[in-house]
């Protein structure tokens, strides 16, 4: 890539990223792609297949909000006896964290079950699907939302 950045149109770097530099293999070293706007180069790199799934985000997040039985249950439940899952929150951002560090958990297995971690009301009837599902809900505490609607038909 050439030193000076408006040398060459944005799209040629696009370009020689997708069809010019290898993806790294799983486990293997780290490609180096040097970048004309930073200093070091963008390394890219893939983990070992059977290492434990990337998740950017803290744990304590998840257990700031819930206690370890719960977790434990919310795990197991879906696991084992293939229950529905329905995560709350008044705080949108907490519901997605929990649902995404609830779902790597799940490692080694592979969710194989509806996973909406948003849900809106235009979705609510993924809530009548008849076997395990895993959802999460805002709690925007409107009289006619989402949440409450679905705590009255629990």
């Amino acid at each position: 890539l050439s030193q000076n950045s408006s040398d060459i149109p944005l799209e040629r770097h696009i370009s020689h990223l997708l069809f010019s530099v290898p993806i790294p293999k799983p486990g293997g070293q780290a490609i180096l792609v040097p970048l004309s706007t930073m200093n070091d180069p963008m390394a890219l790199v893939m983990p070992p297949l059977k290492d434990l799934p990337l998740v950017d985000l803290s744990f304590n997040r998840l257990f700031a909000a819930l206690d370890v039985p719960t977790v434990v249950t919310i795990v197991l439940g879906f696991l084992a006896l293939e229950k529905k899952v329905i995560l709350m929150s008044r705080r949108q951002s907490l519901v997605l964290d929990c649902c995404e560090l609830l779902k790597s958990l799940l490692f080694p297995f592979d969710l194989c079950a509806p996973y909406v971690p948003h849900l809106t009301q235009a979705f609510m009837s993924c809530l009548d699907f008849p076997g395990a599902i895993f959802v999460g809900i805002y709690d925007d505490e409107q009289e006619n939302g989402l949440a409450r609607i679905v705590r009255a038909n629990i």
